[in-house]
């Protein structure tokens, strides 16, 4: 699950709610398409995290993704101190990121390094273009 490790500025980042697709759970990263909420992919930059059940009202409380919330998570495979730096994809949950760099969308800025399921830090970025 994505979860805020810190905020480069002192602003808290306020709830948003919007409808979205059944089955999306707290802290996966998420893409607003056609005005809803939808599972992220893995080499799609996701325009917010859930933070909440979805409501009766069939919205889902939600923070936008920006470049001054550094989040927390882990992998599904080993994240080296070699991969600081560069930009890894999501995994197919949305709740953690895999090892893969090749048009990654969370730039790894720590890593713990521990085999299989690392604990990481990093923010959302546009995937890097792959050259032809």
């Amino acid at each position: 699950m994505f979860k805020i490790a810190y905020r480069r500025v002192a602003d808290v980042s306020p709830f948003v709610y919007l409808p979205g697709a059944d089955g999306l759970t707290l802290g996966m990263a998420v893409t607003l398409t056609s005005g809803a909420l939808a599972k992220g992919t893995a080499s799609v930059k996701p325009t917010h995290i859930i933070m909440g059940p979805k409501r009766e009202d069939g919205n889902y409380p939600a923070i936008e993704v920006n470049d001054n919330i550094v989040f927390e998570t882990t992998s599904t495979a080993t994240v080296a101190q070699t991969v600081v730096g560069s930009a890894v994809t999501l995994a197919a949950d949305a709740l953690t990121v895999t090892a893969t760099a090749t048009k990654g969308v969370f730039k790894v800025l720590t890593t713990d390094g521990a085999t299989t399921n690392s604990t990481v830090t990093g923010v959302f970025v546009e995937p890097a273009a792959v050259a032809a």
